[in-house]
């Protein structure tokens, strides 16, 4: 192999980890005492809304990620969770005519999950980033936002046959579309792949979905939230991205999360902020998971390594022990 052709291989091969490196590199220079609390440090001193904020912060993080990773606007995939499953990872669909029930945050049928290569649907870690990619490729085949909805509630074959005129298009798929987009499956069809799209989504980010479920008790959120500050209590973090640009370490962390849910499991992201003297007014953003001990944060981020990923190890700031 020619050698210029051999560095830029070796250079797509290492880079991630390079980059990662570099960013916490960066941050590590930095004395620990020239940074400012990071919000991990502000949960512990702080009382139980600042935690609810924290728990909704953490299930946007997931939705956030997964969203672009496939290139979807986060306000149309928040919006199809919420309407699949009010964010509740152990939500489980009525029985259907084949006798199965939708399954988990993103409400996959069993067969459906089996296809995508799903394999704990009632994990929000893996199913979000499958949903996500699932409506990516629905948009591709039928050319948009709205009817890529109503494939994934209907599916694509009902969608098809009502495009076609051979079927009809349930009134709870017209109802959906229309929840989740502001606009009517019929005019997402006129628009078709070239035409002008309907009007913009409605702009729901996820925190204020988020924000409905404290009108109605949502047993996952409350269970999140007390994680979260358990989280926040741990002495050591697995950092798996980090950098000055919120949306590039959401993306970092969603390329890690699609290749890695196998090594991370049920446990929950938490993104820390702070700000380095030395680079001014700029936050600093940092996506870890916690752990107790030096030990358990070294075999999770060994895992993590084993698996193609990359992440740095990190004594939490403020915790005690």
């Amino acid at each position: 192999m020619p050698r210029g052709r051999f560095l830029r291989a070796l250079w797509c091969a290492v880079s991630p980890t390079v980059l990662l490196l570099a960013s916490l590199a960066s941050a590590i220079a930095e004395d620990a005492g020239e940074a400012t609390r990071s919000s991990a440090t502000a949960i512990r001193k702080a009382d139980a809304p600042a935690r609810e904020s924290e728990a909704r912060e953490a299930m946007c993080l997931m939705i956030e990620s997964a969203a672009r990773e496939s290139n979807l606007p986060l306000e149309f995939f928040a919006r199809v969770i919420w309407q699949e499953s009010r964010f509740q990872p152990g939500a489980v669909g009525p029985v259907t005519r084949s006798g199965e029930r939708a399954q988990g945050i993103a409400q996959f049928m069993p067969g459906t999950a089996n296809e995508r290569g799903l394999l704990d649907p009632f994990n929000p870690v893996q199913a979000l980033p499958k949903s996500a990619e699932f409506l990516a490729e629905l948009r591709e085949q039928f050319g948009n936002l709205g009817l890529a909805a109503a494939a994934y509630n209907a599916g694509p074959r009902r969608v098809q046959e009502w495009l076609a005129g051979t079927g009809p298009m349930p009134q709870e798929t017209r109802s959906y579309v229309l929840a989740i987009t502001g606009s009517t499956v019929e005019d997402w069809a006129r628009a078709g792949k070239g035409g002008k799209q309907p009007e913009r989504i409605p702009a729901s980010s996820c925190r204020e979905l988020m924000a409905l479920l404290k009108q109605a008790p949502n047993p996952f959120v409350a269970g999140l939230e007390e994680r979260v500050k358990l989280a926040a209590a741990k002495q050591w973090g697995v950092q798996l991205a980090a950098g000055f640009s919120r949306d590039k370490a959401l993306a970092m962390y969603g390329r890690a999360v699609s290749r890695l849910s196998s090594v991370i499991g049920n446990r929950d992201p938490s993104i820390l902020t702070s700000r380095l003297r030395s680079r001014g007014p700029a936050t600093f953003y940092q996506v870890r998971f916690g752990a107790d001990t030096r030990g358990e944060a070294d075999g999770l981020c060994n895992s993590i390594r084993k698996a193609g990923g990359a992440c740095f190890v990190l004594r939490n700031r403020g915790v005690p022990g």
